[in-house]
């Protein structure tokens, strides 16, 4: 074998084996050959965009830590509950199994519209599902279950449901669909609109006015309008990045209990 040759050979020995072994955080990962599946010792952070798989007591992990099989999360994988759920997955199914130690497994999916998941595992929904209906299920195991929708204007949500970035609660009431929780329903945000007080205010709007409204329950509701340099809002608005307070202990009957302040950006 020529020298260059033994240094081709030795080169991707060297590659195979720091591929097989790596060292992080004190906990050793073994990689396999796609670098897909790796183990870790509980005691070592999940890394983002992977999932628990399997646990169990081995003579790697010392310290009491279960050794943890890790792995990019895919549709109908069986994963550990004691581990992250990425975003764009939810939990569909919750037994017990011998796979996980101590904990429960679940069965993960990609969210697609109008699907049930379980409780658990509604805060790795993506930006744009919301809670439309709750309600004890058995595949769930001690969780509720529920169905997701992609958001809509005038959709009814459940009152657990997030909201996401540029809609607002415009009415609140009792929703049989939803369990335990009330029930909700969600516009899109608009200049001058009226919404209930449960709901967040979208970056870029500001309280004008404060006032009962029927549709809103046990909520006091308002009125939202786009800020500009200038306006006048009751003191229970929030300050939208770039503006600051300039003038306080304004009297305002539209602002109800609250007093009212003056924003400029300018």
């Amino acid at each position: 074998m020529s020298p260059s040759s033994r240094l081709k050979s030795a080169t991707a020995w060297l590659v195979r084996l720091f591929s097989a072994l790596t060292l992080v955080a004190g906990g050793v990962v073994l990689f396999s050959g796609t670098a897909q599946a790796a183990t870790i010792c509980g005691n070592v952070p999940v890394p983002p965009g992977y999932v628990i798989t399997s646990e169990s007591q081995t003579n790697s992990c010392t310290g009491g830590y279960l050794t943890e099989t890790i792995q990019p999360p895919s549709n109908g994988l069986a994963v550990c509950l004691n581990g992250p759920v990425p975003t764009g997955y939810a939990v569909t199914s919750i037994y017990t199994s011998g796979s996980c130690g101590p904990y429960q497994t679940g069965r993960i999916n990609t969210v697609t519209n109008g699907m049930r998941i379980c409780g658990n595992s509604n805060g790795s929904l993506p930006g744009d599902y919301v809670i439309t209906a709750e309600g004890p299920d058995s595949t769930c195991s001690q969780w509720y279950g529920e169905t997701v929708n992609i958001v809509g204007n005038g959709i009814a949500v459940c009152g657990n449901s997030p909201v996401p970035a540029g809609y607002v609660i415009t009415a609140s009431y009792q929703n049989a669909a939803c369990g335990i929780y009330l029930g909700a329903r969600l516009n899109t945000a608009s200049d001058g609109m009226t919404f209930c007080g449960n709901s967040p205010i979208p970056s870029g709007y500001v309280i004008t006015a404060n006032f009962q409204v029927s549709g809103c329950g046990q909520y006091l509701g308002g009125r939202l309008n786009l800020a500009y340099n200038g306006i006048v809002v009751c003191a229970d608005s929030p300050t939208p990045p770039g503006y600051w307070v300039s003038a306080t202990g304004i009297q305002s009957a539209a602002c109800g209990p609250y007093m009212a302040q003056r924003l400029n950006n300018a």
